[in-house]
């Protein structure tokens, strides 16, 4: 559920002021009591708000959970998180590809040459359009269906966990190689794929946080 400005500046308010009577929440917001009163109503709901007769109210415990939440993951870098890379070298067939989708239970593949640098992305979508042409997949190398390095990005060990949502989210991909190598640049380079981090992986992240 998104929360409106005003029950976001309800929850400012409490965060600054509390523990504070809904009069004084209405007072500082210029409005109503009975007009903020459903906001306050469905904040204490969410467990976002506690409310204490006589007292007023005051944070709830998803708010803090919330904030133990974000502390602890602002302590994890890339390469706590981190899981195998799936790897495929780029003169293997587009065939060997699906099959190594299907074996790995995976939507994306590093493609890797044979110095083991990291040269490209091979995803479920690149091998379809192959198939949809009718091709025979024995015969064309990974290296003619993979999005190459220079069109990728990826993620390097030391970078913080919240980069990995951001760039999953700001680049609308499903998985991102972690590169061992020197610098923090967003390109992928000329180097190994020691890692990678999905969705999945960030998902299995926050339920495990939340104890759920």
């Amino acid at each position: 559920m998104e929360l409106s400005s005003r029950q976001q500046e309800i929850i400012d308010l409490v965060s600054r002021y509390a523990p504070i009577t809904g009069d004084h929440i209405a007072e500082q917001l210029g409005l109503s009591r009975p007009t903020i009163r459903s906001d306050l109503s469905i904040l204490v709901m969410l467990g976002l708000l506690d409310a204490k007769p006589k007292v007023g109210y005051t944070l709830g415990t998803a708010i803090s959970e919330l904030s133990q939440m974000n502390e602890q993951i602002s302590r994890l870098t890339i390469n706590d998180v981190l899981t195998p890379p799936i790897l495929i070298q780029e003169h293997r067939s587009a065939y060997d590809a699906v099959a190594l989708l299907f074996q790995e239970n995976t939507g994306t593949l590093f493609v890797e040459n044979e110095s083991l640098d990291f040269v490209g992305i091979v995803s479920r979508k690149d091998l379809l359009k192959i198939t949809l042409g009718h091709a025979d997949l024995k015969t064309i190398p990974v290296s003619l269906t993979m999005t190459r390095r220079a069109q990728t990005v990826a993620l390097a060990p030391s970078d913080p966990v919240g980069l990995a949502a951001q760039m999953l989210i700001r680049y609308q991909v499903n998985c991102l190689p972690v590169i061992r190598g020197e610098g923090e640049a967003r390109e992928a380079g000329e180097h190994e794929v020691i890692g990678r981090v999905s969705k999945t992986t960030l998902l299995q992240l926050f339920i495990e946080l939340a104890g759920v």
